[in-house]
């Protein structure tokens, strides 16, 4: 999974589009389908040396990134950047494929979530930051999950094969490993063995 990270220092000009800027960066998320999440987030520090925007992407692959690079509606919003006069400065960087082991004061919700016939089974876990996650287990068997939000999809423990509707080839998941899910989707996954894992969602 590759983070792309961009930061923008808006100039007299830019600052009268922030809204519209803002705008045409959240809608990438729906034009291009190969990102898996993306975020814009509003700085708030007073410093000289603060930007004031920070647009971050998830995409697969450094292939993935580059294509992003290159598609024709990120062009246009850079072109459309760059006749205000917009100064950027960018981080790509690889995630590490891991996940954490366990949650610091978070609250656990005692009922469970069931899903075909109790073959899956999960736990509502607010984490400290406020954070809502799913921690669950699934058993062999294959299963269409559909969700409004992004997901954050770390597998614990097991094996699972991920299908997602626009790719034909299936993605292996180990433990300790993790895929990304965009929002408004649908996947198909192939629990191989007893699966535990932990669903982060994204807003």
């Amino acid at each position: 999974m590759i983070k792309h990270i961009v930061f923008l220092k808006l100039s007299d000009a830019g600052k009268q589009h922030q809204d519209e800027i803002i705008v045409k960066l959240n809608n990438l998320k729906d034009e291009i389908e190969l990102i898996r999440a993306l975020e814009v987030g509003v700085n708030f520090a007073q410093e000289d040396r603060a930007y004031d925007l920070a647009l971050t992407v998830l995409v697969d692959t450094k292939e993935d990134l580059q294509a992003y690079a290159t598609c024709e509606q990120h062009l246009k919003v850079i072109e459309f950047l760059k006749s205000l006069d917009t100064i950027t400065k960018v981080v790509d960087y690889e995630l590490p494929k891991k996940v954490d082991s366990e949650f610091s004061n978070a609250k656990i919700t005692k009922k469970a979530n069931q899903y075909f016939d109790g073959q899956v089974t999960s736990r509502t876990v607010i984490d400290s930051d406020g954070t809502r996650k799913t921690l669950g287990i699934m058993m062999p068997g294959t299963y269409t999950f559909s969700t409004d939000l992004a997901e954050h999809m770390e597998i614990i423990a097991g094996e699972v094969e991920v299908e997602f509707p626009d790719d034909s080839n299936a993605e292996v998941i180990k433990g300790g490993e993790f895929f990304e899910v965009p929002a408004n989707s649908s996947f198909d996954i192939k629990v191989k063995t007893v699966t535990d894992y932990c669903c982060t969602y994204i807003k």
